[in-house]
């Protein structure tokens, strides 16, 4: 395993262990999995955190009650993000309870975890008619490979839920690219243009790319020339 203690860069800013599992979430968002699975066997970094993979074993499996247990026993949520979160989870073991005719299951669940959230009425409401409209939408929950991807679905309304380091944001490795390639064009004295930059060196922009002519009011003063011409 390797150890979180570790820092990278000139200033000893980065945490080796961090930078590693951003580069894996990286690999796994561009297709690289057979990459991305051997830097995590290399490392000793996984990409998900250990609370992540319990809940997505407990979701696969449907242990919903475990399922609750594992995020109230997430460290540094605040309560807005655990109830969030709470809530994703019990709307979905409703629903699934409900679609499948097991009214008592979803009864018991309501009766038991409900009160312990403190949800507001306007969230009991999003749950209700949540459930009802989900009626309509003839889903075949007999069907495993239907309630797989809707558990799928689930852990990926979880992820963009939970905060670091439980979760981390989408694409974040491109986004610290990116903050910093366009700090390097907000500082540059002389950009003038759009679109892609290269990431290979510091961007900077020479005298020499500023334009020499302003060709465009050279070409207006030529049409009004040439209008003026025929008065």
């Amino acid at each position: 395993m390797e150890s979180s203690s570790v820092l990278l860069g000139s200033k000893g800013l980065i945490r080796k262990h961090e930078f590693v599992r951003v580069i894996i979430q990286c690999l796994y968002s561009f297709g690289y999995q057979k990459s991305a699975l051997c830097l995590e066997a290399e490392s000793g970094i996984s990409y998900k955190s250990s609370d992540f993979k319990l809940l997505e074993s407990q979701i696969f499996s449907g242990n919903w009650y475990g399922c609750i247990d594992t995020i109230n026993g997430i460290k540094g949520l605040t309560d807005d993000v655990r109830v969030s979160t709470l809530f994703l989870v019990l709307k979905h073991c409703l629903l699934e309870y409900s679609n499948c005719g097991d009214d008592a299951s979803a009864l018991a669940m309501l009766r038991k975890e409900a009160p312990i959230f403190h949800f507001s009425k306007d969230k009991i409401h999003k749950l209700a008619y949540s459930i009802f409209t989900s009626k309509d939408m003839n889903l075949d929950y007999s069907n495993d490979n239907v309630i797989h991807e809707l558990r799928k679905k689930l852990l990926r309304d979880l992820e963009k839920t939970l905060p670091p380091p439980t979760c981390l944001p989408d694409r974040r490795l491109e986004q610290l690219v990116e903050t910093t390639v366009m700090a390097q064009i907000d500082s540059c004295m002389y950009h003038n243009f759009s679109g892609a930059v290269s990431i290979y060196e510091d961007h900077c922009c020479g005298r020499d790319q500023i334009p020499t002519e302003t060709i465009q009011v050279h070409f207006i003063m030529l049409i009004s020339l040439f209008v003026f011409s025929f008065h």
